[in-house]
């Protein structure tokens, strides 16, 4: 059963971005963007959502367009909390287009899902060509596992689709029921007894992948973790971490856009 939406509609975030502006920005509760900041040549856009977190019914559509030769980079507020639900779920949808020659950071804080809470999302991201670069990440926690809530939530999906030039060039699905029978959320090829996930992608850029090895090592061999980094298509890449806490993820997340701004 789905609960009715309590915004009443369908809850809307639309930018276009140009280089060094924003040319077009409209938005309804519980989204609103602080003016943007600039930082490297990037224009930072922090996105806050004025409500508690993700309830029950909440439906929300994203969509953003960099034009070319934009450089953007997209910040939360603090991280995404996801409610607990006695029934229903919470659905976000994106469509994120990156133009020729123009990079897009759109890396979050960690999500973190209370105990039956239910969550929908789906990202289909296009960039124009080779000289579009793309820097996504997500980070997932098992939930309140200081509240006992460990892998207590009901449903996380996330789905994401990258093209390039039309041509599919990343996809991810996300699937985590860990209330659904026979579900082992903590089990080997899941979590492996790890409570956080972090997922980096990296698109188009000039970068070599022992490179990005070496920046990430300093961080990787301090902390409990398994981290595996895969190569698809010509210049893609792909960074899995699982590890205990967030606040190492977080830090990965950061070293990476800066390996990529020097990049």
């Amino acid at each position: 059963m789905t609960q009715t939406n309590p915004f009443g509609k369908v809850s809307e975030l639309s930018l276009v971005l140009a280089p060094g502006k924003m040319r077009h920005l409209s938005f309804t509760a519980p989204f609103k963007v602080l003016h943007p900041f600039r930082q490297d040549g990037f224009l930072q856009i922090m996105v806050v959502k004025v409500s508690a977190g993700l309830m029950a019914g909440d439906r929300q559509s994203i969509t953003i367009a960099l034009e070319s030769g934009t450089k953007a980079e997209f910040l939360s507020q603090s991280y995404e909390k996801i409610h607990q639900m006695a029934e229903g779920e919470a659905v976000r949808e994106g469509r994120v287009t990156v133009g020729r020659d123009a990079t897009l950071f759109y890396a979050p804080l960690p999500v973190l899902p209370f105990a039956d809470s239910a969550f929908r999302s789906a990202f289909a991201i296009e960039l124009a060509d080779e000289t579009s670069r793309l820097f996504y990440s997500d980070i997932l926690a098992c939930g309140r596992a200081a509240r006992g809530e460990r892998f207590a939530y009901r449903l996380y999906r996330s789905r994401v689709h990258i093209t390039s030039g039309g041509t599919l060039l990343y996809a991810d699905n996300f699937h985590f029921a860990p209330q659904e029978d026979g579900a082992d959320c903590e089990g080997f090829t899941q979590y492996e007894g790890y409570t956080h996930l972090g997922n980096y992608v990296l698109c188009h850029f000039p970068v070599r992948e022992e490179d990005l090895r070496a920046c990430l090592r300093p961080i990787l061999d301090v902390h409990a973790c398994q981290a595996g980094l895969t190569r698809f298509g010509e210049d893609g890449l792909c960074l899995k971490v699982l590890a205990n806490g967030s606040e190492m993820l977080v830090a990965l997340q950061a070293r990476i856009k800066d390996f990529l701004r020097r990049a």
